[in-house]
C-alpha cells in the first residue's frame, strides 16, 4: 500500500509537470491577445422583456460570459471576424446565430423564449451530431418520451427497440446492442458522466463467492440477483429523469477526455438555475411515481439554488408485489458565476441522494422467517466549473471532482433441510476435527458493502485562430479513487449458508481489500480549416492511463494507451452548389480501454472442504465425531488479467438539403479481454476412515492425526484404517474470457414538415451484426463408472467395493469457441404533430424490425466449425470434442475422437447434443408495432403527456424451432399517463 500511495505521489507531480509543460508548449502556436474588440450586450425573456440572469453566451472560439442580473454580459479580447455563438439557459429555447465583429459592440441584444409547446420548433427525439456517431436528447424530449429511467431514454436512438419501463431489475446502459442490458460486458464498458464527473461501479463487491458463483449475490436463483450490479455497469435507477436537463450519447469515438470505458459514453448533465414550481405525478398500471423541484436565483448576485425530489414505486407484476421497486431520490444543486466582468469563474456544486425502500423481499412459497432484502442508499457530492481567462497561452481552465458513498447490504435467511452433517470453518489447510450442524435449521448471510469513490480533473485548452481557421488545444489530467469500507460477506460459522462438502465459503471482509488509484493524461488538438466552401474538422487525440495496483493481485501496474481521431469533410454547401446546404464524409478510428474492477483483481479466498468421517450418532454427542479436510487457494487473482480493450472504425455521410437532414453510418468494431470468470483446475486429495469397521457402540477418537477406536471406555484403541481420495476440481477465477465482434449501419433521417398536417417524419433504425465468442478453456468433469483401483483400496488392504463413488474422475479441456451470432434489421418510423396554436405534440411511432436470427457457435480461430457429426446410442448427435482430458492425478491425456466418445468410460467428457439444428440459425418472423405518444399544454401551468405502447395489442409466442423454446415477438401492452404543473 506504502509504495503505491509513493507511487501515486510521484505520478501526480508528474502529470503536474506535463500540464503545465504541454500548455506552455501552446505558446508556440498561440498568437498574443493584446486589446481586440469587445462583444457586449443582454439577453432577455420574450415575456414581458425582463432581464434573465446567470445566461450562458458561448462563442465558437470557446469564449463565453455568463450574464449578471440585469441580463447584460461582456466578452472581451475578439479578434475581428464571424463567430457563431450559441445561447442557453434552463427551461428556454437554445439560440443559436453569427455576429460580424468588426468594431466594438456594446448592444447586441438577444431574445430567448421560453420551452413550451406553442414554440413554433420543438424537438422530441434524438439528434444526430456530425461526428463520433453521438445523439443527444434534450429535455422536450426526455418529457414528452415519460421517462422512468435513464435507460428508458436510450430508446431515442438508431437501432434501438421500444421496451416497455421496468424499474424491478437493475438499470443498465447498453449501446449498440440487440439485447438492451443483457451484456455485462457492454454495459460494464459503457461510462456514465453525470456534470463532467464518471459514476463509478468498480467497487462493487455484493457478491456470495466469486469462485463459486462468480458475479452473483446469491447462490440461488431469486430477486436478490436482479437488484445487485457488481461486475457490470451503474444501475441508472439512481439518477432521477426529472432532474436531467440533456442526455449524450456517443456510441463512436468519444473525445480522449473520456477514458475507463469500451463500448461508449453517456454524458448526463442535471439542472442548475432558475426553473418554476414543478410538480409531476406519473402512473400507469404497474408503476407511480410523484417529482417536485424549484430552482431560484438569490439577488446581489449571490447565485442560484435548485431543489428536487422524486419517490418511485414500481412493480413487474402486481400479483407479485415482493419483486417491487422502491425509490427515493433528492437533489440539490448551487451554482454562481464570479468576476463576470473580467475573468468569469463558473462554480457548481451538487450534491444527490438516493435510496430504495421496499428492500425487505418474500412471497407465499417462503417459510415465514425466511427473508431477501436488498439495501442501497447512497450519496453522490460533485463541483465542476470553468475559468476565462483569455491569456496568450491559455484560454479556459475547468475542473470537475465528485465523491460518492453507499451502503448497500444484501441479506439472505433461508431454511436449511437435510440430516446432520459435519461442516468445516477452517481458514487453513489441513485436517480437522469439526462439528455437526443440525439436520434443520435457519441460516443467514449479509453482505455489507460501503464502497467509496472519488474523481479529479483538471482540463485546459487554448484557442486560436487564424485566416483559414482554428485550433483548439485541449490538455488534462485525472484521478479516480475506487475503495470498499463494508463488513463484507458475513454469516455465524456455526449455520452456514451452503453446508456439505464441496468448494465452500468463508466470511470475508472488504476492508481489507486495497484501494484502487487510476490516473489519466490526455492531449486533443480540433482543427477546422475552411476554404472555397469546404470544411475539414478534424479531432485528434490520446489518452494514457495508469492503473497502480497492490501486489495482493499477483501482478504489477497496468498502462494503456488510446489514441482517437474524427474526421469531417464537407464538401458541398450552399456556397459552392444549390441543392445541398450540407454534404460532409465523416469517419473516425480510436481505441479505448477499461480497467478491471476490485472485484476481478481481488477475488475470494477459495475453500475445498470434503468429509473425512462422519460418525453422527443420533441422540448421542459423546459417541459422534466429525472429520472433515479443508484444502485452501488464499489468492485466486489472476496474474494474466489485462485491461479490456475495444476497436473503433466508423464512416458515413451526413448532409442537409433544406430542412431534409440525415446520417447514415457504417461501424465496425472490436472488443478484446472481455472481463468474466472462468474455470481453473484444481488437485487435492484426503482420506477417507473406513466407517464400516467401527462396531456398533464403539466411541471413534481422533488423536495426532490418526482415528481410533474403543468399545470401553478407558480400553484398549485400535487404529481405523482408511483410503486416500483424490479429486480434480474447478474453481472459477477472474479472466478475460470473452470477445466481441460488431459491425452495422446506422442511419437516420429527418425529412422535414409536411405543413398541411403539421408533421415532421423522421425514420431512423439499424443493421446489427454481433459476434461473441469465448476465448477461454472451458471443463467438463466426468465420472467413470470403472473406479481407479489405486485410489479406492484401504490402507489395511481391503477395496472399498461399491462404498465409494469415483466422482470426477476426469477433467476434459474443451476448446475455446463457443459463442453466437445476433443479427437485426429494424426501422422506426416516427410521425410527430406539433400544433402550436394548441400547444399540442403527438408522435406516433411504427416500429418494424424487417428481420432478427440467432445463431449457436463453436468455431476455431479460423472460423471453421468444432462440431462433427456423429451417432450415439443409435442416434445422430453433434459432438464436440475436447482437446485432452486430465486425471485425477494430474495425467493430461490427448483425445482421441474415434475412440473415446464411444467408451464407456470416456463419453461423459464430449459435449453432444441430439438436436441437429441446435447450431442452425434462429429466424424469427417481421414484427410491426405501433407506440403513440401525446402532451398538451394548457395555458402556462398544466401539462398531460400519454404513452401507449403497442396500441394494436400484437401479441406471436413464437417457437423456436431450431433452439427450443418460446419467445414472445412483442411487448406486452403498455399505456401511461403524467400530470405537470408548474407555477
Amino acid at each position: 500500500m506504502l509504495r503505491n500511495c509513493r507511487n501515486l505521489i510521484v505520478s501526480f507531480v508528474k502529470s503536474l509537470s506535463i500540464f503545465a509543460l504541454l500548455m506552455v508548449a501552446t505558446t508556440t502556436f498561440a498568437q498574443t491577445q493584446k486589446g481586440g474588440f469587445v462583444l457586449s450586450g443582454k439577453v432577455i425573456s420574450s415575456e414581458g422583456e425582463e432581464p434573465l440572469e446567470m445566461v450562458l453566451v458561448k462563442l465558437s472560439t470557446s469564449s463565453w460570459a455568463m450574464t449578471n442580473e440585469k441580463g447584460e454580459f461582456k466578452i472581451t479580447a475578439l479578434k475581428q471576424g464571424k463567430y457563431k455563438y450559441e445561447i442557453s439557459y434552463l427551461g428556454f429555447e437554445t439560440v443559436v446565430g453569427e455576429v460580424n465583429v468588426t468594431k466594438n459592440i456594446s448592444d447586441f441584444k438577444i431574445i430567448m423564449r421560453p420551452m413550451g409547446l406553442g414554440l413554433e420548433e420543438i424537438v422530441v427525439t434524438a439528434e444526430e451530431h456530425k461526428m463520433g456517431s453521438a445523439s443527444t436528447i434534450g429535455q422536450a424530449a426526455i418529457q414528452h418520451l415519460q421517462a422512468k429511467s435513464v435507460e428508458d431514454m436510450l430508446q431515442l436512438l438508431p437501432g434501438q427497440v421500444t421496451k416497455n419501463p421496468d424499474l424491478t431489475n437493475a438499470g443498465q446502459a447498453s449501446i449498440r446492442e440487440i439485447d438492451a442490458g443483457g451484456d455485462a460486458s457492454n454495459s460494464l464498458g459503457t461510462a456514465v458522466f453525470v456534470d463532467g464527473a464518471p459514476m463509478s461501479n468498480d467497487a462493487n463487491m455484493q457478491v456470495f463467492s466469486t469462485a463459486k458463483h462468480g458475479t452473483n449475490s446469491s447462490p440461488a436463483q431469486n430477486t436478490m440477483n436482479n437488484q445487485t450490479t457488481s461486475g457490470r455497469g451503474v444501475d441508472l435507477r439512481s439518477i432521477s429523469p426529472d432532474n436531467i436537463e440533456s442526455i449524450e450519447v456517443i456510441r463512436g469515438i468519444p473525445s480522449a477526455e473520456y477514458g475507463n470505458l469500451t463500448s461508449g459514453a453517456v454524458v448526463i448533465k442535471t439542472k442548475v438555475g432558475t426553473t418554476p414550481y414543478e410538480a409531476k405525478v406519473k402512473i400507469d398500471p404497474n408503476s407511480k411515481l410523484a417529482y417536485f423541484g424549484k430552482g431560484f436565483t438569490m439577488k446581489k448576485n449571490r447565485g442560484a439554488i435548485n431543489l428536487s425530489a422524486d419517490y418511485t414505486k414500481s412493480y413487474a407484476d402486481r400479483r407479485m408485489t415482493y419483486k417491487g421497486y422502491d425509490r427515493i431520490t433528492a437533489n440539490g444543486a448551487y451554482s454562481n458565476t464570479f468576476m463576470k466582468e473580467t475573468t468569469p469563474l463558473s462554480l457548481n456544486l451538487k450534491l444527490s441522494y438516493y435510496r430504495n425502500l421496499s428492500a425487505q423481499k418474500a412471497d407465499e412459497s417462503m417459510r415465514p422467517e425466511e427473508l431477501l432484502e436488498n439495501k442501497n442508499q447512497g450519496f453522490r457530492f460533485a463541483a465542476d466549473g470553468m475559468w476565462r481567462l483569455n491569456k496568450s497561452w491559455i484560454s479556459n481552465f475547468n475542473y470537475a471532482a465528485s465523491v460518492s458513498y453507499s451502503v448497500q447490504e444484501d441479506l439472505y435467511r433461508q431454511y436449511q433441510t437435510g440430516s446432520a452433517m459435519p461442516y468445516a470453518y477452517s481458514r487453513v489447510p489441513g485436517e480437522f476435527e469439526t462439528h455437526f450442524i443440525p439436520s434443520g435449521y435457519l441460516s443467514e448471510y449479509r453482505i455489507s458493502g460501503k464502497p467509496l469513490t472519488a474523481y479529479a480533473q483538471l482540463k485546459a485548452n487554448k484557442m486560436f485562430t487564424f485566416k483559414l481557421g482554428s485550433n483548439n488545444i485541449k490538455v488534462g489530467a485525472d484521478y479516480n479513487l475506487s475503495a470498499n469500507y463494508g463488513e463484507g460477506m458475513q454469516f455465524d460459522i456455526m449455520s452456514p449458508p451452503k453446508p456439505g462438502d464441496g468448494q465452500g465459503a468463508r466470511p470475508r471482509s472488504f476492508k481489507s481489500i486495497p484501494a484502487m488509484h487510476q490516473m489519466s493524461y490526455f492531449l486533443e488538438n480540433a482543427t477546422e480549416l475552411t476554404f472555397a466552401g469546404q470544411t475539414l474538422n478534424i479531432q485528434a487525440g490520446v489518452r494514457i492511463n495508469t492503473l497502480f495496483i497492490d501486489e495482493l493481485a499477483k501482478r504489477g501496474n497496468m498502462t494503456t494507451f488510446d489514441p482517437r481521431v474524427n474526421v469531417s469533410y464537407q464538401f458541398l454547401s450552399h456556397e459552392n452548389n444549390k441543392v445541398f446546404d450540407d454534404l460532409s464524409v465523416v469517419g473516425g478510428f480510436g481505441l479505448a480501454s477499461k480497467m478491471p474492477t476490485m472485484l476481478h483483481l481481488y477475488p475470494n479466498p477459495v475453500y475445498y472442504d470434503y468429509t473425512t468421517y462422519n460418525g453422527y450418532v443420533s441422540g448421542n454427542p459423546d459417541r459422534s465425531l466429525a472429520i472433515m479436510t479443508t484444502d485452501v487457494i488464499n489468492n485466486s487473482a489472476n496474474p494474466n488479467l489485462k485491461p479490456a480493450t475495444s476497436r473503433k472504425f466508423e464512416v458515413g455521410i451526413s448532409g442537409r438539403i433544406n430542412k431534409i437532414r440525415g446520417t447514415i453510418t457504417y461501424f465496425n468494431e472490436q472488443y478484446k479481454n472481455e472481463y468474466g470468470f472462468s474455470s481453473v483446475p484444481y488437485w487435492l486429495q484426503y482420506r477417507n476412515f473406513a466407517k464400516d469397521e467401527i462396531p456398533a457402540g464403539a466411541t471413534p477418537i481422533y488423536e495426532n492425526g490418526n482415528l481410533y477406536y474403543t468399545t470401553t471406555p478407558g480400553g484398549a484403541q485400535t487404529e481405523v484404517a482408511y483410503l486416500t481420495q483424490k479429486r480434480v476440481v474447478t474453481y472459477q477465477m477472474p479472466s478475460n474470457e470473452n470477445e466481441t465482434f460488431k459491425q452495422g449501419i446506422e442511419y437516420s433521417f429527418n425529412f422535414g414538415e409536411i405543413k398541411a398536417i403539421k408533421t415532421d417524419i423522421i425514420v431512423d433504425g439499424a443493421w446489427y451484426y454481433i459476434k461473441r465468442k469465448n476465448v477461454g478453456h472451458s471443463f467438463n468433469s466426468g465420472r467413470s463408472d470403472i473406479y481407479d483401483k489405486t485410489s479406492a483400496t484401504y490402507t489395511d488392504g481391503t477395496a472399498s467395493g461399491t462404498m465409494m463413488n469415483d466422482y470426477n474422475t476426469y477433467l476434459a479441456v474443451m476448446p475455446t469457441g463457443s459463442g453466437s451470432i445476433t443479427q437485426r434489421v429494424n426501422t422506426n418510423f416516427r410521425f410527430v404533430t406539433h400544433i402550436p396554436v394548441l400547444k399540442l405534440v403527438f408522435t406516433t411511432t411504427a416500429q418494424v424490425v424487417w428481420y432478427e436470427s440467432a445463431q449457436y457457435i463453436y468455431e476455431d480461430n479460423e472460423g471453421n466449425s468444432l462440431f462433427e457429426q456423429g451417432v450415439y446410442n443409435g442416434k445422430d448427435v453433434w459432438f464436440v470434442h475436447p482437446e485432452g482430458f486430465y486425471d485425477k492425478h494430474g495425467n493430461y491425456t490427448v483425445w482421441d475422437k474415434a475412440t473415446m466418445p464411444y467408451d464407456r468410460q470416456y463419453e461423459a467428457l464430449t459435449d453432444r447434443t441430439t438436436n441437429m439444428s441446435y447450431y442452425d440459425k434462429q429466424t424469427f418472423p417481421m414484427t410491426c408495432m405501433l407506440n403513440f405518444k401525446m402532451t398538451k399544454e394548457f395555458k402556462k401551468f398544466v401539462e398531460l403527456s400519454f404513452v401507449a405502447n403497442n396500441i394494436l395489442k400484437f401479441s406471436n409466442m413464437f417457437h423456436k424451432d431450431k433452439q427450443g423454446g418460446y419467445r414472445e415477438m412483442y411487448s406486452p401492452i403498455y399505456f401511461g399517463a403524467e400530470l405537470k404543473i408548474k407555477i
